[in-house]
């Protein structure tokens, strides 16, 4: 095990480059040339490809979908896909991270003609729509989002009223047997 010895000051670290240098970079030409022969290869069915298959999670059956669930496909910020499944009440729905998104019925796209699956950034307010693209606008959403939030808020109920409530109960019942008593019970 090496010793560690403490640096002086006019001690000089060696410095290693950040990113390693690239070896040799081919030509313009004949990177397009090898564009074109691949492009050639995948017209003519050479090469293999294989079928890119929709998360487990993310995938609703009938069951799940009469009730109203949809796949969640949601890209997070450092480019991870991860699928789930959510229901759908009031045009709005919350991840499983606790975020409420908005949706439009032309953001459903469907796997394979089965599975209804939106694709929703973390970062948006809305899902992707490849129809329109990119929208710079999000604020269609809102309302919805808004009155999903305000639907899941817990509501707590006071407990002071109940114990009033309990003192009254008790005093007309001391009242009410006093009386039948004859007035004799306090005195």
């Amino acid at each position: 095990m090496e010793e560690i010895k403490p640096m002086k000051v006019d001690d000089k670290v060696e410095e290693k480059p950040l990113v390693e240098e690239v070896k040799e970079k081919k030509p313009l030409v004949e990177e397009i040339k090898e564009l074109k022969q691949f492009k050639n290869e995948v017209i003519a069915g050479n090469l293999k490809t294989s079928k890119m298959r929709i998360p487990r999670k993310a995938r609703v059956r009938k069951r799940h979908l009469k009730r109203g669930y949809i796949g969640i496909l949601r890209i997070d910020e450092n480019k991870n896909i991860t699928g789930e499944k959510q229901r759908i009440s009031g045009s709005a729905y919350t991840t499983s991270d606790g975020i409420t998104h908005a949706l439009n019925l032309d953001d459903i796209v469907w796997w394979e003609g089965r599975f209804p699956i939106i694709w929703q950034p973390s970062w948006r307010n809305n899902p992707v729509n490849f129809l329109k693209g990119l929208e710079k606008n999000e604020t269609h959403g809102q309302p919805y989002i808004k009155a999903k939030m305000l639907a899941d808020v817990i509501k707590v109920k006071a407990k002071g009223g109940s114990i009033v409530i309990w003192f009254v109960v008790a005093g007309v019942a001391l009242f009410a047997i006093n009386y039948l008593t004859g007035g004799s019970l306090f005195g």
